[in-house]
C-alpha cells in the first residue's frame, strides 16, 4: 500500500499531476453536466452548516460551484498535502465566501466530536492507509444528524485504457495500480466499510465515459499516474512519444477516436 508520506511526495506535492487528471475528463467526458456540478447537487444544501472537505485537492468543487454555495456554509477546506492546500488557497482566494483551509491527515482529525454537519470526501478515500481509523475519525466529528459524502470509482473505470497501457507496454504497472484503488474503496467495496460506522448508506452513480479525440491529453494523464500507488510506473517517461504515436494509430483505427468506460459516483452515508 502507498504510504500517505510517499503518495504526498510523489503525486500531491502540488496540483500539477492532479491536474493532467482532470483535464482529461473535463475535455472529453461524454456527460454534458460536469462531475464538479453533479457533486454539489447530491449535497443537502442546510444553512446554516459547518462543512468539511477532506482531500480538497486544489479546490476544485468550490470553483466550479462558486455561485451555489450557500452563504451561511462555514467550509473548511483540508488536505494532507501543504502544496495541495496552498494551490486551493490561491484559486479560492477570489471567491465571495470566506474559506478555512488546514492540513490534516483524514485519520487524525483535529476537531472536537460531533462538529461538521456535512463532511466530504471526493475521490480520496482509497488513498488513506487506514480507511477503518479514518472514517471512526469521520463519525467522530460529524454531527449525529449530519451527512458524509464520499465519492469513489467502480471496478470498470478506465477499463479500455487499461487495455491500451498493456497492449503497449505489457510491463507497464498501470493494472496494480488502479487495482490498488479499486481495492481499497470502490463503488463496489466502499458500502460495506461504510456500513461498519453508518446505519444508512445509499449510492448514486454518475453516467459518463471518455470520448478522447487528442492523444496529447491521454498521454499525459497516463504520465501523471506514475508514482500514484507504491511508487509503481504506470508509463516510462522515456517511451512517451511512442506511446503518443501508438495512440494515434489506435484512433485512426476508430475513426479518430478512443473510448473510456466510467464508473464514478457517490456514497450518501448517515447515522439514523
Amino acid at each position: 500500500m502507498t504510504n500517505n508520506e510517499d503518495l504526498k511526495d510523489q503525486q500531491y506535492s502540488n496540483s500539477d499531476k492532479f491536474n493532467a487528471r482532470i483535464r482529461l475528463h473535463a475535455a472529453f467526458s461524454t456527460n454534458p453536466y460536469p462531475w464538479p456540478f453533479w457533486v454539489m447537487d447530491q449535497i443537502e444544501q442546510a444553512q446554516p452548516a459547518k462543512v468539511l472537505e477532506l482531500g480538497g485537492g486544489n479546490g476544485l468543487l468550490w470553483m466550479a460551484n462558486a455561485s451555489k454555495i450557500p452563504s451561511h456554509w462555514d467550509i473548511t477546506v483540508t488536505d494532507y498535502s501543504e502544496g495541495m492546500l496552498n494551490d486551493a488557497r490561491n484559486n479560492l482566494s477570489v471567491l465571495n465566501h470566506e474559506i478555512k483551509f488546514e492540513v490534516i491527515n483524514a485519520e487524525n482529525i483535529n476537531y472536537p466530536d460531533h462538529t461538521f454537519d456535512i463532511i466530504i470526501a471526493n475521490h480520496m478515500l482509497y488513498h488513506v492507509n487506514s480507511r477503518e481509523k479514518a472514517l471512526s475519525e469521520i463519525k467522530r466529528v460529524l454531527k449525529p444528524s449530519g451527512i458524509f459524502y464520499a465519492t469513489t470509482v467502480g471496478s470498470r473505470n478506465m477499463l479500455e485504457m487499461k487495455q491500451l497501457v498493456k497492449e503497449f507496454d505489457p510491463d507497464s504497472e498501470y493494472e496494480q495500480v488502479l487495482g490498488a484503488i479499486e481495492a481499497n474503496f470502490s463503488l463496489d467495496n466502499g458500502k460495506k466499510q461504510l456500513l461498519s460506522f453508518f446505519t444508512d448508506v445509499s449510492i448514486v452513480q454518475y453516467e459518463d465515459a471518455l470520448l478522447i479525440t487528442e492523444s496529447d491529453a491521454l498521454v499525459d494523464y497516463v504520465l501523471s499516474c506514475n508514482g500514484l500507488a507504491g511508487g509503481k510506473t504506470v508509463l516510462d517517461p522515456l517511451k512517451a512519444e511512442s506511446f503518443r504515436t501508438f495512440i494515434n494509430a489506435k484512433m485512426d483505427e476508430n475513426g479518430g477516436k478512443l473510448h473510456i468506460t466510467k464508473e464514478s459516483g457517490m456514497f450518501v452515508s448517515r447515522s439514523l
